[in-house]
């Protein structure tokens, strides 16, 4: 354990919780949707393949492929030991509260990883042929990386305060960044996929990405990630869990 308070053994056992069972098999079969569509287009496609990429990656990939993947396995990373009480365990121990929520994150943001960097490497390789560059696709998956980090510290924070994290969070996914937030420019302040987006277009087309430099965006997303993880810590420190 750091003076952070990480814990190895807490992180290699929730991650490996994480990555067994049905649920991931099921969510690889999410991963791979972009992948079947970047092979479809390159069968068939007839616009430019940088467009298509920057259309399949701002609004295929972050708003939706990411955002469902990181919030299901991260809520489990908490609502899996609520349910069998395994918590209490792990509630009980010296591990500092900050340290124990920070390492339920870091496990749900590398399973989540582990999904999706393959899921946008490979789409982008066949969507763009001979015309992939490093560039276009490294900052796609960096807006991908963060935009998983932040999904994942939100749906940690759902998971400690309601024992239905992935509907508040499916429920989130759709009706503000799928709906209202496509509509009001505005409410692209509240969209964790919008922040992801801003990233990503500083290596491609942009399509349907906010106002907010890259470098903003990466700000919001830690501080977003940094709050998320403590507002679940005081949670856990304060709340008597079942």
């Amino acid at each position: 354990m750091t003076a952070l308070g990480f814990s190895g053994p807490v992180y290699r056992l929730t991650l490996r919780s994480l990555l067994d069972g049905r649920r991931v098999l099921a969510l690889a079969g999410l991963a791979l949707v972009p992948v079947f569509a970047a092979v479809v287009f390159a069968t068939a496609g007839d616009i430019d393949p940088r467009i298509f990429w920057a259309r399949l990656a701002q609004r295929l990939v972050i708003p939706t492929v990411t955002a469902f993947i990181a919030v299901v396995i991260a809520a489990g990373a908490i609502g899996d030991e609520r349910e069998d009480g395994t918590i209490l365990y792990l509630a009980s121990t010296p591990l500092p509260r900050l340290g124990l929520i920070g390492t339920k994150v870091l496990a749900a943001w590398t399973a989540s990883m582990i999904l999706l960097a393959p899921s946008v490497l490979v789409s982008g390789v066949i969507a763009l042929g001979d015309r992939a560059t490093a560039e276009m696709l490294v900052w796609p998956l960096v807006g991908v990386a963060l935009a998983a980090l932040g999904y994942c510290a939100a749906a940690v924070l759902l998971a400690m305060v309601s024992r239905r994290p992935v509907v508040l969070g499916v429920l989130y996914i759709l009706l503000w960044e799928g709906s209202i937030a496509t509509f009001a420019a505005s409410a692209d302040r509240l969209s964790i996929a919008a922040y992801g987006r801003a990233i990503a277009v500083e290596g491609v087309v942009d399509v349907n990405a906010p106002d907010a430099s890259a470098a903003a965006a990466v700000v919001i997303l830690v501080v977003i990630t940094a709050a998320a993880t403590w507002l679940a810590a005081r949670r856990l420190t304060r709340t008597e869990l079942p």
